[in-house]
C-alpha cells in the first residue's frame, strides 16, 4: 500500500480531466497489451506504468477523456456501495473509519481506496489508483459533512 501511496501523493497534482484522460489512455494500453500478447515493455495495468511526469506535460486526448469519464461513472457508484454499504446495509462504523482517514491524509485514503477496487471491482492496479485517486479527490472537497454522505451526493444519476 505505501508504494500506492506515494503514487497517489504524485498524481494529486492531477486536475480531474488529467486523471480522467490517464484512466481512459490506461484502459485502452490495457485493451491493446491483451489484444496482442506478444507485446513487449511495461504491462499497462501495473503501478509502473504510471508516469505523472508524462500527463502532467501530455495534452489531453479528448477520446481517453470521454473514455475515462465513462468507466468512472460506472465504477463510482460500485465503490461507494462496496466502501459505504458493505453487504447491503448502513454500516456507521466503516463511514466514520473512512471519514477519520481521508480528514487525516488523502494519499493513505486513495491508498486504502485502491486495493478494494481490485479485488472487489476488478480494476487492474494502475486503473485503480487512478480512479481512487479521482474518487478521494472529488470528495474531499466536501470534509465538513460525512464522506458518505456527500459521495452519494455526487454520484451520476442514471438516466431516466
Amino acid at each position: 500500500m505505501a508504494e500506492v501511496e506515494v503514487l497517489v501523493e504524485s498524481l494529486w497534482e492531477l486536475d480531474e480531466d488529467q486523471l480522467e484522460s490517464q484512466i481512459g489512455s490506461h484502459v485502452q494500453a490495457i485493451g491493446d497489451y491483451v489484444a496482442r500478447p506478444e507485446a513487449k515493455g511495461v504491462d499497462p495495468g501495473s503501478l509502473e506504468s504510471i508516469d505523472v511526469n508524462v500527463a502532467t506535460r501530455a495534452s489531453i486526448d479528448p477520446r481517453f477523456l470521454d473514455a475515462g469519464r465513462q468507466l468512472f461513472d460506472r465504477v463510482n457508484p460500485l465503490t461507494y456501495e462496496l466502501m459505504c454499504k458493505p453487504l447491503g446495509g448502513d454500516d456507521a462504523e466503516t463511514r466514520k473509519i473512512l471519514d477519520e482517514t481521508i480528514n487525516q491524509n488523502y494519499t493513505k485514503a486513495a491508498g486504502m481506496l485502491a486495493p478494494v477496487l481490485v479485488s472487489g471491482v476488478g480494476l487492474a492496479p494502475a486503473v485503480a489508483t487512478l480512479v481512487a485517486t479521482l474518487i478521494i479527490k472529488k470528495v474531499s472537497t466536501y470534509l465538513a459533512t460525512g464522506i458518505c454522505e456527500t459521495w452519494e451526493k455526487s454520484l451520476v444519476k442514471p438516466a431516466s
